[in-house]
């Protein structure tokens, strides 16, 4: 089921004030199409993505990709983007809680790495990989978008390859300044980046963390989603005249189709929410067990080492 993403909704998910967005809006309004979609099914995104390749030549459509909770889910609670999420609040809320798996983010990185290097995932839909299929066989171009880091890419791509994703085939091509890991941006030398002031200082920038683009996935290391595409679009070989988004995570696509919107692309965002339910079920649900499975393993682990 598909649904347009209200004004209330994107303020209550994103913190954005009512009057931003109607700044936000309006000024959109003299720009080209776009639209943000709630949408519980892959198959709509394979939708626009196909009625965009109508209107122009598919070489020129970029189907822009989340990969967790969106192209891949963990198959347990533990190390999903919603533990990752809780296990950030607590070293920002509550540092010594029992529950927290570090009381730093980098001691969390290296614990969201072990489970990424002993689990596995799963599309969120069974049939996602082959409607993924499908859709890159129209002659378009992909980019994997992910908050991943690059430390992450071994696991990334294993579990790409283990449930029939492919995207180097159709990845975006880009000149050699942006292959392997760089710099995204200089906040005080922006020449060259495909940033500007004005969009440092909307997205809020501070100093960059490296990225890495190869095999059609760009690992961002947490950093603004938006931000990161207008600079790998600046390296690309040729500029998509429409973009189709989808992540399960509004802020992203809030920030992904400003970005995109306000440079003059046609763009629609999907709010991938298929994983909506499950999410919830954590967030509210007992952590004791999620808890137990982490003490276990880190338990087994001292064990074998030792």
């Amino acid at each position: 089921m598909q649904t347009k993403l209200s004004l209330r909704a994107l303020t209550r998910a994103i913190g954005y004030s009512v009057a931003a967005w109607v700044v936000i809006l309006s000024y959109s309004a003299s720009c080209p199409a776009g639209e943000m979609i709630d949408a519980d099914d892959f198959a709509e995104v394979g939708a626009k993505v196909e009625q965009y390749t109508h209107k122009i030549k598919p070489e020129k459509v970029l189907l822009v990709l989340d990969i967790d909770n969106t192209l891949l889910a963990m198959d347990s609670p533990l190390g999903s983007d919603q533990w990752f999420e809780w296990q950030r609040y607590l070293i920002a809320h509550e540092p010594s809680s029992k529950y927290a798996v570090s009381p730093t983010f980098n001691g969390l990185i290296e614990a969201q790495g072990l489970l990424y290097d002993v689990s596995h995932m799963h599309p969120p839909q069974p049939n996602l990989p082959g409607l993924m299929r499908r859709t890159q066989e129209l002659g378009i171009r992909t980019l994997v978008l992910t908050s991943r880091g690059p430390e992450f890419r071994a696991a990334t791509e294993r579990e790409f390859e283990r449930n029939g994703y492919d995207f180097a085939k159709t990845a975006l091509p880009v000149r050699d300044a942006a292959h392997g890991t760089f710099v995204p941006y200089d906040a005080e030398h922006l020449d060259g980046s495909g940033l500007t002031k004005d969009e440092v200082h909307k997205f809020q920038l501070s100093k960059a963390k490296p990225v890495n683009y190869e095999n059609g996935i760009l690992m961002t290391s947490g950093q603004n989603k938006g931000a990161m595409l207008l600079v790998l679009l600046n390296q690309a070989k040729e500029q998509p005249e429409a973009i189709v988004h989808d992540d399960d995570n509004i802020r992203h696509v809030a920030n992904v189709y400003t970005a995109v919107h306000d440079r003059g692309h046609e763009i629609t965002a999907f709010h991938y929410t298929k994983e909506d339910a499950n999410v919830k079920a954590f967030d509210y649900g007992s952590k004791k067990g999620v808890d137990k499975r982490w003490r276990k393993l880190t338990k087994t682990l001292e064990e074998v080492l030792q």
